[in-house]
Parts: C-alpha cells; sequence; structure tokens
C-alpha cells in the first residue's frame, strides 16, 4: 500500500514537470512573438496560478481557523450540550413523561404497532482539542477535552432521537442502545488518527391502543 502511494507521489510529480515543459515549449515556438506567446503561456500556467493563489489563502485561513477554535470551540460544545438538554426538557413537558426507555417493554399487551426509531451525528474535536489531547495523552490520564466533545455529541443524538420518535408518533421507545463508530482518514500517516465519531442510537417505538 505505502510503495502503491509513494508510486503516485512520484508519477505526479512527474507529470507536473512534465505539463511545466510541455508548455515553456509551446510558448518558445510560438510563431506570432510575444503577443501570441502570452496568452498561450496564461492558459497552460492557469492552473499553477490558482494552486498557487489557494495555497497563499490556506496558509492565512488555517491559523486564524486555528486561532478561532481555540477562543471558541470550548464554548461551542457546552453549549450544544446546553441545547440539547433545553430542548430533552421541553419535549418532556410536552409529553408529560420521558420517552425513551432502556427496558424491554415488560408484559404489557396493548401494543398497536411497534417499528425501528434511530438518529446519528458525526462529532469531531477541533485542531485546538487535538492539541490538548496530543499534550494530554504525554501527561497520561483522562483526556477531558474529548470527553466534552464525546459527551455533548451524545446528549445532542438521543434528543434527536427523542424528537425522531415524537415526529412519527411513538408513545415510547424502547430498548434503546446506542453505538459509535470512528471516523478515520485512508491515509497510511493518519491510520491511528481519529478525525471524528459517528454516534448511532436506535431503539424500537412503540404505539399503545
Amino acid at each position: 500500500m505505502k510503495t502503491s502511494i509513494a508510486n503516485f507521489r512520484l508519477f505526479s510529480i512527474l507529470a507536473i514537470i512534465a505539463f511545466v515543459t510541455f508548455s515553456f515549449n509551446v510558448v518558445a515556438q510560438g510563431g506570432g512573438g510575444e503577443d501570441e506567446g502570452l496568452p498561450l503561456a496564461l492558459i497552460f500556467l492557469l492552473p499553477f496560478i490558482l494552486l498557487s493563489l489557494f495555497g497563499i489563502v490556506w496558509m492565512i485561513l488555517w491559523p486564524a481557523m486555528f486561532v478561532w477554535g481555540a477562543v471558541f470551540s470550548g464554548t461551542k460544545v457546552e453549549r450544544m450540550h446546553e441545547e440539547a438538554n433545553q430542548r430533552r426538557d421541553s419535549l418532556r413537558d410536552r409529553m408529560g413523561r420521558e420517552i425513551l426507555n432502556s427496558i424491554d417493554g415488560g408484559y404489557r399487551t396493548d401494543v398497536s404497532s411497534a417499528g425501528l426509531v434511530h438518529a446519528n451525528g458525526v462529532f469531531g474535536p477541533s485542531h485546538w482539542h487535538l492539541m490538548i489531547g496530543f499534550v494530554n495523552n504525554l501527561i497520561g490520564g483522562s483526556v477531558t477535552v474529548f470527553q466534552q466533545v464525546i459527551s455533548a455529541g451524545r446528549a445532542e443524538v438521543m434528543q434527536r432521537l427523542r424528537e425522531q420518535a415524537e415526529e412519527d408518533g411513538w408513545d415510547e421507545v424502547i430498548n434503546v442502545r446506542i453505538d459509535t463508530a470512528s471516523m478515520t482518514p485512508q491515509s497510511s500517516n493518519s491510520r491511528n488518527t481519529v478525525r471524528g465519531v459517528e454516534i448511532y442510537a436506535y431503539g424500537t417505538g412503540i404505539k399503545y391502543e
């Protein structure tokens, strides 16, 4: 796998060099002088000009996004957690009870219909969180910043499950389960790096007579 990636990178570099060389040869062999050669040069060099502009913009935006994450990412996670809890309390007030349940339904015989209810979401730490987590891993112990992100994501997904059950008209959701799956980049240099976590909650929706 690593050999294939290395060969692809080498091929890409050689292709770029060949393209640039071909572009200059076309410009140099232009029969109409500088006036005709200049438009051809712009046409062939336009992709590289755009890539250079993208690189410059990225060099400016990445530090700005990192600082933004350092200042606001913690507050955003806390606000998401609080909003999920507020929506949960509001739904409980409307329903008069907690609609999610971890029991198997007991022995009630007045069930008119049942079906699957599910909700999911993908959540990930900011670059600031990743840096704090890296430093924390060097020291050891609990990685609090990651726990906050996962806790807020779990609260959000559970609330989405409640709202989905209410929208579908279920009286209760029993046997609720929650699963997680790591989302890892496929590059060979980042096999052990988790960029996001999918949280998936599901249960059996019950409609009583």
